[in-house]
């Protein structure tokens, strides 16, 4: 059989593998404090169908067939090697290194005879970029991509910014495909230049310039407001979640009578980049009072404030009771001798005959309860395994009932002398875990909720045959939650609040001022018409209303 040949321009060979990757890479002016990250790829693809015919030609005459079977047993391997590489990062002590991780980072999507490294040119053993494909054969028309697993920072301090050239060169594929050249060479155009940067996006209250919000009291206006940084030539743009440009200049006022999203897009000549900041409105406001005689609350503790007929409060921290007659200035009204010297969880409950705190660690679990009139306590232990939390109920004036939970569910049991009795359960699904719980007496009622790890809330009324509702929430970021009742009864969680009554009302998100990690914020019922919480900082307790 004759032999069929084929005349190519070296333009037209050159087009027939090639190699592509980002027309441009960005980097920082100012690496130490702002680090830009590059998608980066690179694709290499076949396209030579015009000489197949030519090549099933050759086979048969069994010459070329063998040159194949050589290639196939790993005398020669189809190579492409890239240099310049090197001009992307920084070349003190560590640019090898860093080159080096750049290359471990990519994966082959497909063919995973492919395969990429930072080696060496084999005519002049310079440091280059190699890919190698150990292939038996090819299809004429091939795509291989190498991606990588996460972005690359460049680290290299641009004193130039024009684009730089990546010389390529494709070896040996002319022993899998009949008619292409033992070497095509060429070369790559890379721009490269500063990225502009958003410094600070944020909403801020006019009082307070400096520090962004994420929550806003309903009707209350906050300023939008933002820094570009390290390119004077840039310009930003801020639009609304209904895409529409609001300001180019900052700071932009806008009143929060609901959730608002912004984001503003910032550009220099060679790129953009965007951030979004959201704002809530929340129904939380700072009180206006000074907390004083408060000690720091821990994390194991369940922390409610609770009002007497009297108008004094009331709030236990470890291991004392406080008062206040304004909800402002506390003292210590009893302290509780028979506490647990070692703990893992505590919480407190209230009525008009007896004061109780329950306490829990690893093998027991401590009931003590205060004489109003004498204000001393007396106390009991109960041996108990593997509980997460321990509550009183004291909505029935002559029996207390305490509530124990797992990550299964909660027991809940009438106290009688050192016996806990006539016990009721309440189980979790299955398919979720408890995070957290809380106990209500409302008079003689009792409710119950349960936060679990599915993202759901379960509300129980004990005096309703376990009447429940449902609430859909999301993962909250901490185990905080209270049941409160003001004007209604409402379950606090971190993150959000439900009013019980009416199971589709979604109130809140993201409504909890900030508060110091290894604290737990204190919340309760003050006067029937608001929810106050204390929110423990740095600089100390802050008192935030939540206003209907």
């Amino acid at each position: 059989m004759d032999t069929v040949k084929i005349t190519r321009t070296a333009e037209q060979t050159a087009r027939e593998i090639d190699v592509k990757m980002p027309e441009k890479v960005f980097f920082s002016k100012d690496p130490d404090n702002y680090v830009v990250k590059n998608d980066f790829y690179i694709n290499i693809t076949g396209d030579i169908s015009d000489v197949q015919e030519a090549a099933a030609a050759e086979h048969s005459d069994g010459e070329r067939m063998s040159t194949r079977i050589c290639a196939a047993k790993g005398e020669t391997y189809p190579t492409i090697y890239i240099k310049g590489f090197e001009q992307l990062f920084d070349e003190g002590g560590h640019g090898h290194d860093q080159i080096d991780g750049f290359f471990k980072m990519f994966h082959v999507n497909g063919n995973k005879d492919w395969e990429i490294s930072y080696g060496k040119f084999r005519d002049t053993e310079e440091h280059c970029a190699v890919i190698t494909t150990a292939a038996l054969s090819l299809k004429p028309n091939f795509t291989v991509g190498f991606q990588l697993s996460d972005k690359c920072a460049f680290t290299k301090v641009l004193e130039d910014t024009s684009p730089i050239a990546l010389d390529v060169f494709i070896d040996d594929f002319d022993s899998l495909f009949d008619g292409v050249s033992s070497r095509i060479r060429y070369t790559l155009s890379l721009q490269r230049g500063y990225a502009v940067y958003i410094d600070r996006l944020g909403a801020y209250m006019t009082s307070d310039p400096d520090t962004a919000v994420t929550a806003v009291h309903k009707g209350d206006t906050c300023n939008i407001s933002w820094r570009i940084e390290q390119n004077e030539k840039a310009s930003a743009f801020l639009y609304d979640e209904n895409g529409s440009v609001v300001k180019n200049l900052p700071p932009h006022p806008v009143k929060i009578d609901r959730d608002r999203r912004f984001t503003l897009v910032a550009y220099n000549d060679f790129c953009s980049v965007q951030q979004s900041v959201t704002v809530y409105r929340t129904l939380w406001d700072k009180a206006g009072i000074e907390l004083k005689g408060l000690p720091k609350t821990d994390k194991e503790g369940r922390f409610k404030i609770y009002q007497s007929n009297a108008e004094r409060y009331f709030l236990y921290i470890h291991p004392k009771l406080y008062v206040s007659e304004d909800c402002a200035a506390w003292e210590v009204y009893a302290e509780n001798t028979e506490a647990a010297s070692g703990y893992t969880f505590y919480s407190s409950a209230f009525s008009e005959n007896k004061f109780c705190v329950c306490y829990l660690d690893n093998s027991k679990v401590t009931y003590c309860e205060m004489d109003w009139n004498s204000k001393k306590w007396s106390g009991q232990v109960i041996d108990r395994d593997g509980l997460t939390g321990v509550y009183a109920l004291l909505s029935d004036p002559e029996t207390t009932r305490i509530a124990l939970t797992s990550k299964e569910g909660m027991s809940i049991y009438e106290l009688k002398g050192k016996a806990p009795i006539n016990g009721q359960y309440i189980g979790v699904p299955s398919d979720t875990e408890l995070a957290s719980a809380d106990v209500l007496a409302d008079g003689r009622r009792s409710y119950v909720a349960l936060s679990c790890t599915n993202g759901r809330v379960y509300f129980y009324d004990l005096d309703d045959d376990f009447k429940n509702n449902i609430f859909e929430c999301p993962m909250t970021p901490d185990d905080n939650l209270w049941l409160v009742r003001s004007n209604a009864v409402y379950i606090l969680l971190n993150g959000c609040v439900f009013e019980v009554n009416d199971r589709e009302k979604f109130m809140d998100m993201h409504y909890f001022p900030e508060f110091t990690k290894g604290t737990r914020p204190a919340i309760g019922d003050v006067d029937g018409i608001e929810i106050r919480g204390f929110f423990w900082k740095k600089e100390g307790p802050e008192s935030w209303k939540y206003k209907f």
